[in-house]
């Protein structure tokens, strides 16, 4: 087998110079070097269409990495990225949607630390992409991760990842419902019994670039006595998250204003986080304030989906209800 290794920089290639942590144009290399001392490592190419950390990244970069993955994809077996943890669920998500459930696997990396740290996952996570990827059996994107105390890496389905709670350097799929694991000792893969996916019902997503930033999207978080923004004249559509039970405060005259204004400029408003089953009575003027909850998708995932279809030129709502990478 052949595997494409595509450096991005973040902290699994940067170094900690006393003061901070910086990427540093030889750690690849080291992470490389150090991997190889400790497992075999199959045969490789590499490729480094930028390096930053990630929490710099915009749509340029995300364009770019797109761009290389598609140009490489078909003379390779699998491509392992390597990528700081700020923003990889950005990225991860992006690929998922730009690539499908694509037959040759793509897996991203990256360290809670610099890899010369005591702490350092870095080196697991690479070993448990580099597992995953020697099955030969599994199709689309990924992200390998072992969160700090956990004995193996978990594998997650790229656009299912959460956004990681504050001081936490530990990752998790929507629903804990992670795509599988690999043992830190054997490299071998167990998949999941409680995942199941739908499988893509639209093209793959892949816009000729994105621009730097998404002003077509508006995304909202909730919170007690949030005030909502008048809309710019370029919003699209708008993301609104919602509390941990699916809701958000719908008694709230400026929120209703809000939603009365996207409602007659003919702006979509989607709702994530509302799942299946009892329903709080807020939720029940849904559909006469225009409110579009979403099947069960990571608010991160969500919001690349739109960002992607947008420069597409593709209707949202129906991108958006579409199972596509694995999402739902």
């Amino acid at each position: 087998m052949k595997l494409l290794l595509i450096f991005t920089g973040g902290t699994i290639g940067s170094t900690f110079d006393g003061a901070y942590i910086a990427t540093d144009s030889d750690k690849p290399y080291v992470l490389l070097d150090t991997y190889k001392k400790i497992h075999p490592m199959p045969d490789y190419d590499t490729d480094e269409p930028f390096t930053m950390l990630s929490e710099n990244a915009t749509g340029t970069e995300i364009s770019a990495l797109i761009r290389c993955v598609g140009e490489k994809l078909g003379a390779y077996d699998g491509i392992i990225i390597t990528h700081g943890t700020d923003t990889l669920q950005y990225t991860a998500a992006a690929l998922s949607y730009a690539f499908g459930t694509v037959r040759t696997p793509i897996c991203l990396v990256s360290s809670n630390f610099p890899i010369e740290h005591e702490k350092a996952n870095g080196i697991d996570n690479l070993f448990g992409a580099v597992s995953l990827l020697q099955q030969g059996t599994e199709e689309g994107v990924f992200v390998s991760y072992r969160n700090p105390g956990d004995p193996d890496i978990t594998i997650h389905r790229a656009a299912r990842l959460l956004a990681s709670a504050a001081y936490s350097d530990s990752f998790f799929s929507v629903c804990a419902k992670p795509y599988g694991w690999i043992s830190s000792k054997s490299g071998a893969f167990t998949k999941n019994p409680e995942y199941s996916e739908s499988p893509d019902a639209q093209n793959p997503l892949r816009p000729h670039s994105l621009s730097s930033g998404s002003d077509s999207i508006l995304r909202i978080s909730p919170y007690p006595g949030m005030t909502y923004p008048i809309l710019p004249p370029q919003t699209r559509a708008i993301l609104h998250e919602s509390f941990h039970s699916g809701t958000i405060n719908t008694l709230s005259p400026d929120a209703r204003r809000f939603f009365a204004q996207a409602k007659e400029q003919g702006i979509p408003v989607f709702l994530t986080g509302v799942s299946s089953g009892d329903s709080y009575e807020s939720t029940s003027v849904f559909e006469e304030l225009g409110i579009i909850p979403l099947p069960v998708i990571s608010p991160i995932a969500a919001y690349l989906k739109l960002w992607l279809a947008d420069a597409c030129g593709y209707d949202l709502k129906t991108a958006l209800m579409l199972p596509l990478g694995g999402d739902f």
